[in-house]
């Protein structure tokens, strides 16, 4: 039987992202012939989505060779394709940690050595002390600060930077995918409504139920909707929402000129990511333990139940919202270090990114594990949007069952712990629930 008669003749993806746009790509390349109906809240680029941001990383440096294979992979994908090359930008990434005994320190030894194993000599290049990290960003002739007026010992102290690595502008690529799924002819959207509940009727999806009571029928849905997944299916401890704050910091056009070659920096230590300038401003995150907003909502596969849930709180739902001060402190005790220019600055915005965040950091792609006609496409973790021209032929792998097992197995339901998120490791500790730290502009 071809792959054409095995793939269901109507689909219906839940989510406009990374995990959605490309495996609608991947449906109509594979089976001309099924109808693929692709609904979200807002019409893409999403603008709350996690899919969708100024600058995002491009970076084959994993722990996990597995990860570390397709990252390359997909990254000379996303080098020949011309409509996405045009927002990619290789100016390396640069990987710092304090250099103390911790997870986070063997993180940075690993992903050196493999970083070693899969790139030329001449793209790795090594800085063993502070002084070296420090220049690396202002200059030959520049000083880091000094140790005494830290406040306390420094974390940005030694540190490698793949050359390979690049930065992309996220929100411009998802524009380029939604553009190819809107040429082509089995793909339609509906978008503005969100999906209220996934139909279920005898152990089986039908369909879904939009807010506005708008019915949608299909033979199989995929919930590809990342950290708004949880209240369609009940996904328990497989992913959760978790988020992480972002800022971006205005920069004068002598500025930009000074940092404008700068690679990618992040700390493993501290949990900071910075950016090079991009139109006028760099952005940085912090991986910290997070934040959560916790809701309870009718169980999605039982109406006789309720469910408490972590759901994201936004931009769009909240649009006065401000990082919590204790985000900002940690940002700028960063920043004092690194970046002394930039410490006292104020912030130009933020925001709360909501990650669909997995225990291991390892994706969520695999049938539901009870209900017949649901495949479920998420738990990026903060760093799936690397694979955006390989993921949905993954995924349609998987609904074919043709998945690798190796794969199969990775991103399987019950896929059993056996570490961290060393993929894309955030620092230690639990979330906090957001409502009672966030701040509001006036």
């Amino acid at each position: 039987m071809s792959s054409q008669n095995r793939f269901p003749p109507k689909v219906l993806i839940i989510g406009a992202g990374v995990f959605g746009l490309s495996t609608a790509l991947a449906i109509t390349r594979r089976s001309p012939s099924t109808k693929v109906t692709v609904v979200d809240r807002l019409t893409p680029p999403v603008p709350d989505g996690t899919s969708v941001d100024t600058t995002r990383c491009i970076r084959s440096d994993y722990t996990d060779p597995i990860y570390a294979r397709l990252a390359k992979t997909a990254q000379i994908k996303l080098q020949e394709d011309p409509e996405i090359s045009r927002y990619m930008f290789q100016q390396g990434m640069t990987f710092v940690c304090d250099g103390e005994p911790s997870r986070f320190t063997d993180i940075y030894r690993v992903t050196l050595t493999r970083a070693k194993s899969l790139c030329r000599p001449e793209d790795i290049v090594e800085m063993p002390c502070r002084e070296d990290v420090y220049q690396r960003i202002h200059g030959k002739t520049s000083q880091p600060v000094a140790e005494t007026k830290l406040g306390g010992r420094p974390r940005w102290n030694k540190a490698y930077c793949n050359l390979e690595a690049a930065f992309i502008d996220a929100k411009e690529s998802i524009r380029v995918y939604y553009e190819r799924c809107q040429n082509e002819p089995a793909i339609t959207f509906e978008c503005g409504t969100p999906v209220d509940h996934i139909n279920i009727s005898g152990g089986r999806s039908q369909g879904v139920t939009l807010e506005d009571g708008t019915v949608l029928k299909a033979d199989l849905v995929i919930v590809a909707a990342g950290a708004w997944s949880n209240r369609l299916v009940d996904l328990g401890s497989r992913q959760t929402p978790v988020g992480h704050e972002v800022a971006w910091i205005k920069v004068t056009p002598e500025e930009e000129a000074r940092w404008k070659n700068m690679s990618i920096t992040t700390n493993l230590s501290t949990g900071l990511n910075m950016f090079p300038p991009y139109h006028g401003e760099i952005k940085i995150l912090r991986r910290s333990p997070g934040y959560k907003n916790t809701v309870v909502v009718p169980h999605p596969e039982d109406e006789s139940k309720e469910l408490k849930i972590c759901y994201p709180r936004t931009i769009v739902s909240n649009p006065s919202d401000v990082i919590p001060a204790d985000a900002e402190a940690a940002m700028r005790e960063n920043l004092r270090e690194i970046m002394p220019p930039l410490a006292a600055r104020p912030f130009d915005r933020t925001k709360i990114c909501w990650i669909s965040t997995t225990p291991t950091a390892d994706f969520l792609i695999a049938p539901h594990p009870s209900v017949q006609g649901i495949h479920l496409a998420t738990g990026g973790s903060a760093h799936a949007w690397k694979f955006l021209p390989i993921l949905g032929d993954y995924i349609v792998d998987s609904v074919e069952g043709k998945l690798s097992q190796e794969l199969a197995d990775k991103w399987a339901f019950h896929r059993v712990s056996d570490g961290k998120d060393s993929s894309s490791p955030r620092m230690d500790g639990e979330p906090q629930e957001l409502a009672g730290v966030v701040r509001h502009r006036l």
